[in-house]
């Protein structure tokens, strides 16, 4: 039997960070079993080849607006095809249902209307905060979490006591990193901690004057998981890497410094999965250590069935 062909279309890079391809390279590898996958991303680094290659076949699309027309031009109509990024427009959408195709789409910002035939958001639980079709799909909250299959699988490792994990990120222009590193480092009751950068992160000279802190760089998926299920403690942004270090059952405390990330940051601390920072540029402090010493936060989701959730629902369309 033929397998249906999904094509996931999603970019990285210094600007936009690398959170849109690595959660959607990640649902290519929840489905590539079942389906015959294909990733689209513009001038890939090597990094991006690397990671895709080892998911799925990766084409390279250009880095100016005629990688737009570049993709629907690849479409017969018999695809699935989904799309994460913010300048995906409702009328790109209809471009390429017209084409015959079913579209996903993955969400941040709400901000448009939505013709896609299924709108995951993985931060969000309200409904009403969606304009979409009446045939659309939505899959909200953690429940259909964007994870790479070992923080899925990630076990309930032993904790190294006091152990630390800072990462905000492939590019951390504001350099985070470092802001976090100066609020925890110089404590005594702080061990160890472990910093995970990509290669788009121009400040690592200043990381040497951390002795405690331990540098990575480009983890694979695996490596990144075994990393966060050693940490104790964790120190990141709203985004997907938070969504894994709940999952390593990490004691997080995470903020936003963009606007896509207020939305995730709200909901969770209201919920009490994390220690919420706000504005993390302005309030990343060595009063986190109290506070997330003393935290008892919690996430109760089982993320071992959000695999066949997701099999289950390309099926349907």
């Amino acid at each position: 039997m033929t397998r249906r062909k999904i094509f996931f279309r999603a970019d990285a890079g210094a600007q936009i960070g690398y959170g849109h391809f690595i959660r959607t390279l990640a649902l290519a590898d929840m489905l590539r079993d079942d389906f015959d996958c294909t990733f689209f991303t513009q001038s890939p680094s090597e990094y991006q080849q690397r990671e895709a290659e080892e998911v799925c076949p990766l084409v390279a699309l250009p880095s100016d607006d005629s990688k737009f027309e570049e993709f629907i031009d690849c479409l017969k109509g018999e695809e699935f095809v989904v799309l994460d990024n913010y300048f995906y427009t409702s009328e790109y959408q209809k471009q390429i249902k017209e084409k015959g195709c079913k579209l996903v789409c993955i969400d941040d910002m709400h901000d448009k209307h939505y013709y896609a035939d299924v709108v995951i958001n993985h931060g969000l639980i309200d409904k009403k905060l969606f304009d979409i079709e009446s045939y659309t799909r939505l899959c909200l909250g953690l429940d259909y979490a964007l994870l790479r299959k070992p923080f899925i699988q990630a076990s309930s490792t032993v904790k190294n006591p006091n152990s630390w994990f800072i990462s905000f990120g492939g590019t951390d222009y504001l350099n985070l990193t470092e802001k976090a590193l100066q609020a925890i480092h110089d404590d005594p009751r702080v061990d160890s901690i472990t910093v995970v950068i990509g290669d788009a992160y121009k400040y690592i000279e200043n990381l040497k004057n951390y002795p405690k802190a331990t540098i990575e760089k480009n983890l694979t998926a695996e490596e990144m998981a075994d990393v966060m299920c050693k940490a104790q403690y964790a120190i990141l942004p709203s985004s997907s890497v938070c969504i894994e270090a709940l999952a390593c059952r990490c004691k997080v405390a995470a903020g936003f410094f963009v606007s896509n990330q207020q939305p995730y940051h709200d909901e969770c601390s209201s919920n009490g999965f994390i220690l919420g920072l706000g504005n993390i540029a302005e309030n990343i402090h060595s009063s986190i250590i109290d506070q997330l010493s003393e935290s008892s936060l919690y996430v109760q989701v089982a993320f071992t069935n959000i695999v066949s959730k997701y099999i289950e629902i390309f099926k349907q369309l």
